[in-house]
């Protein structure tokens, strides 16, 4: 009988990846494995009874603890485990132990955590640790069923028309791609994205393009002025099992800048079909196409935004000076560390900086242990006048010190790359020593 293979993204080093791509790709949904951690015997008795109304799971084992989960993972090769995230004391015997050991192991084996907690921080914390969906106690058997069946179906989409042995990674192209992203929204990286492409534009003239993978609520293309009559959507819709560049160009947007956009969906409930397939097709084809392509991402882990972080050459992370920001940037620091990303592909950009009750630029690279690549200084008139009339502030306002800091970074862009200074302080200690020093 074949079994689903669900494949945890988080934990897989690229070295390692493509063989779980041909795994997940020859997968077919028919029966999925399960296994059961709690430390309370009833909840581990009343999860086994409400999954034997489905008969497309089967509980194959049970563990009293996160030692005894990793243990079983390696002894059955379950497709699933639905795993406690609190059990017993801090260590080995705990969840998020557990969930982050299985991930880096048994990467074929996806966790689904459960909790009494549904604050945002255990949420974080699980996803941090490799967890693919989060379910809150007390739940019914629907909830348990469609969280468990939309984990499954969300990777066998993802993977089961990937050819054998083809990796994220390969490209014949040679354009460079540049991912704008953060763990935390509000923080300016629509604005960031596309004044920086259209500086670079400015600087180069040579062809850029933007990525709206903002799926549900892009404003790439307000930001630029731009009224697109297709989007990354309909692609999806059209795929191609071999896209070629004139078949995407139909689809990309001009705008006044000389840059161009692929848009976002016209609606957020279009965003469904955009797979991260077509994400991938899109951004090898565009490479071939473009010299510069940049990424507008959402706050998020998901498998559209990881494919986007694979693919990309740099990855620009965006820090407010906040505490809530930098303890999400925290989180998602971890998170790109257990992806096995080079330390020199993701570089800090703080943004609003110098605003009113600002932490300073020096405490957020002594609390994050990251220097600090470039630094957009606050000015909301200026940036707020530009969102309204869809013109960048790069060409509206360009002696500005905003607009200067965009100039700055453009310059590291087309030059040799992004270089980061020796920390001198380096010591991780200060302000945040003891809320940011670990990772």
């Amino acid at each position: 009988m074949n079994r689903i293979v669900v494949w945890l993204y988080v934990g897989v080093t690229v070295s390692n990846r493509a063989t779980y791509y041909a795994r997940c790709a020859l997968a077919i949904t028919e029966e999925i494995t399960l296994l059961i951690a709690d430390d309370s015997e009833e909840m581990r008795e009343t999860l086994k009874t409400l999954l034997t109304f489905n008969e497309n799971i089967r509980v194959v084992g049970e563990a009293a603890d996160g030692k005894q989960a990793f243990d079983k993972v390696g002894e059955l090769n379950p497709n699933l485990v639905l795993m406690d995230i609190n059990m017993g004391v801090m260590g080995e015997s705990d969840g998020l132990w557990a969930t982050e050991q299985i991930s880096m192991h048994f990467p074929q084996t996806g966790v689904i955590i459960i909790s009494v907690q549904e604050e945002s921080d255990y949420m974080r914390s699980a996803m941090s640790a490799g967890a693919r969906d989060y379910l809150v106690k007390p739940f019914d058997s629907d909830e348990l069923f469609k969280t468990i069946e939309a984990v499954a179906e969300r990777e066998k989409v993802k993977w089961e028309n990937l050819p054998q042995g083809v990796t994220p990674k390969a490209s014949s192209g040679t354009g460079r791609v540049f991912s704008i992203f953060s763990p935390k929204g509000g923080v300016g990286k629509s604005v960031i994205c596309a004044n920086l492409a259209v500086e670079v534009r400015k600087r180069t003239h040579k062809r850029v393009l933007i990525v709206d993978l903002d799926l549900q609520f892009g404003d790439i293309a307000l930001l630029l002025n731009v009224a697109p009559k297709s989007t990354i959507a309909h692609i999806a819709e059209q795929s191609q099992q071999n896209m070629d560049a004139d078949f995407l160009e139909t689809h990309i947007s001009d705008s006044a800048s000389g840059v161009r956009v692929l848009a976002a969906p016209l609606k957020p409930e279009y965003a469904e079909v955009v797979t991260p397939q077509t994400i991938q097709d899109v951004l090898e084809t565009a490479k071939t196409l473009y010299d510069y392509i940049f990424i507008d991402t959402v706050p998020s882990f998901g498998p559209e935004v990881l494919t986007a972080l694979d693919v990309s050459d740099e990855i620009f992370l965006i820090v407010a000076p906040d505490f809530l920001a930098l303890k999400n940037v925290t989180l998602g620091m971890a998170v790109l560390d257990t992806l096995n990303y080079p330390p020199d592909k993701v570089h800090l950009v703080l943004s609003r900086s110098q605003s009113l009750s600002s932490v300073k630029r020096k405490d957020v690279e002594r609390g994050l242990q990251r220097k600090v690549v470039a630094e957009i200084p606050s000015d909301g008139e200026v940036v707020v006048g530009s969102v309204n009339r869809g013109q960048p502030l790069v060409m509206s306002h360009p002696s500005t010190a905003v607009a200067k800091a965009f100039a700055e970074l453009a310059s590291i862009i087309v030059g040799e790359g992004v270089e980061e200074e020796e920390d001198e302080e380096g010591s991780g200690k200060g302000i945040f020593g003891g809320i940011f020093g670990k990772r």
